[in-house]
């Protein structure tokens, strides 16, 4: 009876075995559950730690054109600037003294044509009034000569009425039918004449010999004109030096001003390569600037994570550099070419040769909210993209 009650009676399995299998079956759940969660999760949203903090303000600055020992450096990494605060400049002696020496020139090369333009007035005045003058005094000697020859006819045609009336009265004055005196008289009177007549001949030659003269100076006063060319020609060879002047002083000056290295913006000095006493030559890199407001995210996604990824999305933001903060952004660009597109060794499939690699994608996000100002550039993290 006891054997039967004792086979009729269940037996009880240890209570350890029962936990187990409970702890077990709770363990798979939530291992099922988070794994179930993880794919929702990377379903919903397009995940990468290939993040970094990018820039487009960075500036690496350096003196245009001017070379020469750096003076004064007045920043140093990590200071605020101003846009137009001057950062640093270069002994400016050697520039000044150029600038100097071009503004003299210019000065005397306007002084000099000055004075030949009050010259070239002169000359065209003084020309035009001495051929007048000359010319008039050829004219006037000319009908003093035409008048002194008329005069030295009308003698010569008395001169040959006296000498007729001689001889006709030398043949009345034979046969006594007129007087002695008479006859005299008219010798006088010839004589006198043919004096009156060589002396208005000397007249005339000396009006003649006067023409001549006058004639050479109305000639000289020509060839005074054949300065005025010249003079102009000497008047735009120096207008050409002027502009040139000009052009170099305006250089110097520029270079003058650009012994000073200023601020294109408002940001804070990323990076000072030179100090004070160094050599700087033209183009030379000085200091590198950014501009904290200016910073964004750029994320490698792979390719086939991109699916539903657009601009607008939503973003969320870890930084590596700080753990407990996070940053929201959104997607601002998907960019038109991989990231191994711009490598330095790009890849050579011209031998037929392939290995199937995922590419990824750069992605421009914005960030906007979270304090930027603890991001540098170059930090690394995690995005999460909710996908559209």
């Amino acid at each position: 009876m006891e054997e039967e009650q004792l086979k009729r009676k269940p037996t009880r399995k240890p209570a350890g075995k029962t936990v187990a299998a409970a702890v077990m079956l709770i363990g798979v759940l939530a291992l099922l559950f988070m794994a179930v969660r993880f794919v929702r999760h990377r379903m919903a949203y397009a995940v990468t730690d290939a993040v970094f903090v990018r820039t487009d303000s960075l500036v690496t600055l350096g003196f245009d054109r001017v070379s020469g020992r750096l003076a004064v450096m007045n920043k140093k990494e990590g200071d605020a600037v101003r846009r137009g605060e001057v950062l640093a400049a270069i002994d400016p002696a050697v520039y000044r003294l150029h600038l100097k020496r071009l503004t003299a020139e210019l000065a005397e090369a306007r002084q000099d044509k000055e004075g030949l333009g009050i010259l070239l007035d002169r000359l065209r005045q003084e020309t035009k009034l001495n051929e007048a003058i000359a010319a008039g005094r050829v004219e006037e000697l000319s009908r003093q000569r035409a008048s002194l020859l008329a005069k030295a006819e009308a003698i010569q045609a008395e001169i040959e009425q006296l000498a007729r009336d001689r001889k006709r009265l030398e043949t009345l004055y034979k046969v006594k039918a007129v007087s002695r005196t008479r006859a005299e008289t008219i010798d006088t009177d010839l004589v006198s004449k043919q004096k009156m007549k060589k002396s208005v001949e000397e007249q005339a030659r000396a009006v003649a010999a006067s023409m001549a003269t006058a004639r050479n100076r109305v000639k000289l006063a020509r060839t005074g004109r054949l300065r005025i060319p010249e003079t102009e020609k000497e008047i735009q060879a120096l207008a050409d030096k002027i502009k040139g002047l000009v052009a170099a002083r305006a250089t110097a000056q520029h270079d003058l001003g650009n012994c000073e290295l200023k601020s294109p913006i408002n940001g804070r000095v990323a990076k000072r390569f030179l100090t004070v006493g160094s050599i700087v030559s033209p183009k030379k890199a000085v200091l590198s600037l950014l501009d904290p407001r200016d910073i964004y995210i750029v994320a490698l996604l792979e390719e086939g994570k991109l699916h539903g990824v657009e601009p607008g999305a939503a973003v969320s933001i870890s930084i590596d550099a700080y753990p407990g903060r996070k940053f929201r952004g959104r997607v601002e660009d998907i960019l038109p070419a991989t990231a191994a597109t711009f490598a330095l060794a790009p890849r050579d499939i011209s031998a037929g040769e392939f290995t199937k690699v995922a590419q990824r994608i750069p992605v421009r996000i914005s960030i906007t909210s979270g304090d930027t100002s603890l991001l540098r550039v170059g930090l690394g993290g995690e995005v999460e993209i909710k996908r559209q």
